[in-house]
């Protein structure tokens, strides 16, 4: 990519986000697809493509569900002696018991898995591996400790909005057992949520908003959403425009792999988003008879593209697995 060589030019343009729905790569096979930027199309009430979705008169008239996560935290290292003196007196248990149960909870709204929204966009609702990888987070809070963050595919957010909470790593209680949340160091930590799915955008910045600590400081760790769509070029765009050329310590996905056309353009953007010293990408994969992918088909695409990658977490009956990928 050719450099900039104009003195005068100091920020680069704000990508305009466009119109653009998933289920245009499940039914139509392919990443090329004619788009339209956003502006232009909200004023689009028909369209002439002839493959609106009808409405289905039996259809769900409340199709919306509210899911709510509690996630149970490891206690601070830095208390661990503290807490350790106070399980060794039998008459303060209660008092361990209150200091080594801190929990972050979130709302995430969204559709119900049945709902004809998901037709056209998968991102609208919660699917097992994202569930499955919110563990894994939670046992690895170092992951997402003073590091820039991008969630890859993000849907409604839930695991990019735990990264962002667990990034938030100096937590304490208050009188009203409210976890109060304070970064380390506020310029090393970023999450950023991403979904190339218009209207997955739309809830997910909503679901950012309803999610934000109830008690915060002016160090709390920054978060952003933004449109991405994977490939080479948008990547390359995405790096220079939105993460002004700072690649991130680690990327993050869930239930992304629904099509075998896509597997490619994951890997151009991973390859190019992803910092080649220390960096790790972190996919929960899922197991689905209605899916042709297998999970060796990404593995040996992450291998052609100079990665490595070890299983971290398995749940070899519900068929779902998490690795991590690295430069090798």
């Amino acid at each position: 990519m050719k450099e900039d060589t104009d003195s005068t030019t100091t920020t680069p343009p704000i990508l305009e986000e466009v119109v653009w729905r998933d289920d245009l790569i499940r039914w139509e096979g392919g990443l090329n697809v004619d788009i339209k930027k956003k502006s232009d199309a909200d004023g689009d009430e028909s369209s002439d493509d002839g493959q609106s979705f009808l409405i289905d008169p039996f259809a769900d008239p409340d199709p919306f569900e509210m899911f709510h996560f509690d996630f149970d935290l490891p206690s601070s290292n830095n208390n661990n002696n503290n807490q350790q003196q106070v399980l060794d007196d039998t008459d303060n248990k209660d008092e361990a018991n209150n200091n080594t149960n801190r929990s972050i909870s979130l709302q995430i709204r969204g559709y119900k898995t049945d709902a004809e929204q998901i037709w056209q966009s998968t991102g609208l609702t919660l699917w097992r591996a994202s569930h499955y990888l919110c563990e894994y987070q939670v046992e690895h809070p170092e992951l997402f400790q003073n590091k820039r963050v991008l969630e890859l595919g993000a849907g409604l957010g839930l695991n990019g909005i735990l990264a962002w909470r667990l990034s938030c790593t100096a937590c304490v209680q208050d009188d009203e057992s409210h976890v109060v949340e304070t970064p380390i160091d506020e310029s090393a930590s970023e999450v950023c949520i991403t979904d190339g799915d218009s209207d997955a955008l739309v809830h997910l910045r909503d679901n950012i908003e309803r999610n934000r600590p109830t008690t915060t400081t002016d160090n709390t760790s920054k978060v952003s959403c933004h449109q991405l769509i994977w490939g080479k070029d948008s990547s390359q765009k995405f790096l220079q425009h939105i993460a002004h050329n700072q690649k991130y310590h680690v990327l993050l996905a869930s239930d992304i792999i629904y099509s075998a056309v896509i597997v490619q353009p994951l890997w151009e953007t991973v390859y190019t988003l992803l910092e080649k010293e220390g960096g790790v990408f972190v996919m929960a994969y899922a197991r689905r008879k209605k899916v042709p992918v297998s999970i060796d088909l990404v593995l040996e695409t992450a291998a052609e593209w100079g990665f490595g990658y070890e299983l971290v977490k398995e749940d070899s009956e519900d068929g779902i697995w998490v690795y991590e990928f690295r430069f090798r």
